[in-house]
């Protein structure tokens, strides 16, 4: 079943395989996921990362009322010092007097994960990088929001913001993490096969990925991508093109065991692709890729995961 292929592309990082993949699917089968359902669950997720980029959009205009009314009337928020606020009044007036304060501050939100636990809650988990004045650097930290869905808009119920990171790391230092990527991989299954090798640029600054698709049906498709740290936004971020004109980015952030990857991208058609994955590293020679909320348009495709294994070297001749 072609299905499983465009899953098994996954395997190599890039949404750019699974929208060439996704040109020649077969019909989905509707009674797998209703299509109502489908593109409920499409809608409610594009409005929560709307909500998201509004807030920021807020926050960098100084805007108080703005960022209040994304809140519910009895919201609370935690900051990274454990204190709480509580009430929809309340989170208006510290923002107010933040900005009183902090006239040009600014944040970039960056999301790592977004969950519907039901159709009227929603997790979401991220970065904010924050600078209250630009002559002083920011400080990046995490943050978890808890969303339900009030007279069918999506409002914070729930704000916790953990303790700011800080690093002085390079980039070369602060991509080590992702080192074992170096070297060539393989993802092989009945319906094709997926090749991989990655190097480090000569700069040392980008982990460079090249790859090439083979399906059973005939198809080759190759591509690459780049992957480096964004200083301004304090995250590993990537880059990917392929022969089909698809590109795609993403955000990589790491777990205690794993990686968190937020990717986007669009098809040579024109549209919107999504997925998060996470990323495990079982050894050395071996991780998996546990794939969901992907989304091909308005069309959400089944969750998915792949093993990925180190192909050895070729015997000397």
């Amino acid at each position: 079943m072609r299905t499983r292929f465009v899953f098994a592309l996954l395997a190599v990082f890039t949404l750019s395989l699974t929208i060439w993949q996704a040109q020649s699917l077969e019909p989905a089968n509707s009674q797998e996921v209703p299509q109502s359902k489908k593109l409920n669950e499409s809608t409610d997720l594009e409005e929560l990362k709307a909500s998201a980029a509004g807030f920021e959009r807020a926050f960098n205009a100084g805007d108080a009322k703005a960022i209040a009314a994304q809140f519910t009337e009895l919201a609370e928020t935690v900051d990274e010092e454990g204190n709480i606020l509580e009430g929809r009044a309340n989170i208006e007036s510290r923002f107010a007097e933040l900005f009183k304060d902090y006239p040009k501050a600014q944040i970039a939100v960056t999301l790592t994960s977004l969950r519907l636990i039901s159709p009227d809650v929603a997790v979401e988990d991220g970065y904010s990088m924050t600078t209250l004045d630009p002559s002083q650097p920011g400080s990046r930290s995490p943050y978890a929001v808890v969303h339900l869905k009030r007279d069918g808009k999506w409002l914070m119920a729930s704000v916790r913001d953990f303790p700011a990171e800080s690093t002085e790391a390079t980039a070369h230092e602060e991509l080590q993490a992702l080192e074992w990527l170096v070297g060539h991989w393989v993802d092989e299954s009945p319906e094709g096969r997926v090749e991989t090798t990655c190097q480090w640029s000569e700069d040392g600054n980008y982990l460079m990925q090249d790859y090439v698709v083979k399906s059973r049906w005939g198809g080759v498709m190759k591509g690459s991508q780049r992957i480096g740290w964004d200083p301004l936004r304090r995250t590993v971020r990537s880059w990917a093109f392929d022969q089909s004109g698809a590109f795609t980015e993403a955000t990589w952030t790491p777990l205690e065991d794993a990686w968190i990857v937020n990717a986007e991208g669009v098809t040579p058609d024109g549209r919107r692709v999504s997925v998060t994955r996470q990323i495990t590293l079982f050894d050395n020679d071996s991780f998996q890729i546990d794939s969901r909320n992907l989304l091909i348009g308005n069309e959400i495709q089944p969750d998915a995961s792949v093993r990925v294994v180190r192909r050895p070297p070729a015997p000397l001749q």
